[in-house]
């Protein structure tokens, strides 16, 4: 072979190495719990950020429900296989930051993005006093009332208990209820929604104590039982019994609005309102889970790829795409104030309510047994409700199994 070809062959190599170099891909797995529209969405907005970034492939794992996101990333951790990016839930999150599987993104996004964020937002990032998570999909807990028989929402428990109180009728005197003012469903949820509200903290500074069996507990539990008398009483959803018309108020999450509206189609009317205002506050607790990066068994260019993915997620334009597309919330303030989201709550002025309680919301507190915790109170609540004990006795009964089995 002459040096002429030989030269030739060199040169065409490095020309071909050089060019799959540069147009190969980094590829960024994210891992997610998202089906039928929310899942497109999401494939929207993939195809959107790997145009604006053809050096990166971002490759979309659907892994079922949130249960088995959860049991895969656990054992994916153990084996040391875990994706770039995934969705999770705060008490997930405290694990792995806790076994150094995170990576910490103080100092990695901007001061000015952190700062754009609402304030149950960041908390529901921050670990440790560091952000390892950006918001992702989030919801509030909204009053959903029938406007057939409300004209004005309740605007604080006192009124919330007058108005289930005149909406709960015996209409034909048989003994049973035809119409309930309310719909009550045990959930952990509701009862630390009103524990909130009625000024309670959950767990002590150093978390080795469960607050519940606090004033507020006691005052929350109460109004809770209070409400039961006028309230349907059930364990499963209740945009069922609230489009049938059984119901004429309810307080759930903002993501049931679309079983709402399909429920009450054709029966009657409804809205969403914000909470009525406890003892201390109105605040609204956020749900939905946050998205963050694993730099345990993933290289660095794709631990950088993966964060441009989760900034491009909530960057204003896609985070209203997303809320628009799916009935999430956006999770900036500056989408949030935006006007473009302002002229669609104008088209859809039932998502107003949720937008005000996303600005005026909490989050669990962060501890890597919550999952197990919450699960306490939603066993007070339901044997009060069954009168299966006073909530003095259940609260502390709740507190002394978290001393014994939960506190770190």
């Amino acid at each position: 072979m002459s040096k002429r070809i030989i030269v030739a062959f060199v040169v065409f190599s490095l020309v071909v190495g050089l060019g799959l170099f540069a147009f190969g891909q980094t590829e960024v797995t994210f891992w997610h719990a998202m089906h039928r529209e929310h899942k497109k969405a999401l494939e929207h907005i993939t195809a959107q950020f790997e145009e604006a970034h053809p050096e990166i492939d971002v490759k979309l794992v659907d892994q079922g429900g949130y249960g088995e996101l959860s049991q895969k990333l656990t054992t994916s951790a153990a084996a040391g296989k875990l994706p770039v990016s995934s969705q999770q839930y705060e008490d997930w999150t405290i694990q792995y930051v806790n076994a150094d599987l995170m990576k910490q993104l103080e100092g990695v996004v901007s001061q000015e993005l952190i700062d754009n964020l609402p304030g149950a937002l960041k908390d529901s990032c921050t670990f440790h006093g560091n952000m390892y998570t950006l918001p992702f999909n989030k919801s509030a807990m909204v009053l959903f009332y029938n406007t057939d028989l409300i004209e004005e929402p309740p605007k604080t428990w006192e009124e919330l208990l007058a108005t289930a109180e005149e909406l709960t009728v015996d209409e034909d005197g048989d003994g049973e209820m035809d119409q309930y003012g309310f719909g009550l469903r045990p959930t952990p949820e509701l009862f630390s929604l009103f524990h909130h509200q009625a000024g309670g903290s959950f767990l002590s500074d150093d978390k080795s104590e469960l607050l519940i069996d606090s004033e507020a507990g006691v005052r929350a539990l109460n109004f809770m039982a209070d409400l039961r008398e006028s309230s349907l009483y059930q364990t499963g959803y209740l945009s069922g019994p609230f489009g049938s018309g059984k119901v004429a108020m309810y307080i759930g999450s903002s993501a049931g609005a679309p079983y709402v509206a399909s429920a009450s189609k054709g029966n009657h009317g409804w809205d969403t309102a914000p909470l009525p205002d406890g003892p201390a506050n109105g605040e609204s607790m956020i749900q939905g889970t946050n998205v963050g990066l694993f730099q345990a068994g993933n290289s660095e260019a794709q631990v950088d790829a993966g964060l441009k993915f989760i900034k491009f997620l909530i960057r204003d334009e896609w985070t209203i795409y997303w809320a628009k597309k799916t009935g999430y919330i956006p999770v900036t303030l500056s989408a949030l104030n935006s006007d473009e989201w302002n002229a669609f709550l104008d088209e859809n002025p039932k998502r107003q309510a949720t937008t005000q309680m996303m600005k005026e919301g909490f989050v669990y507190p962060h501890h890597p047994d919550w999952y197990s915790v919450r699960n306490i109170f939603g066993s007070i609540l339901e044997k009060t409700m069954l009168g299966k004990g006073k909530p003095e006795q259940l609260l502390q009964e709740g507190a002394e199994k978290f001393a014994k089995e939960y506190a770190k």
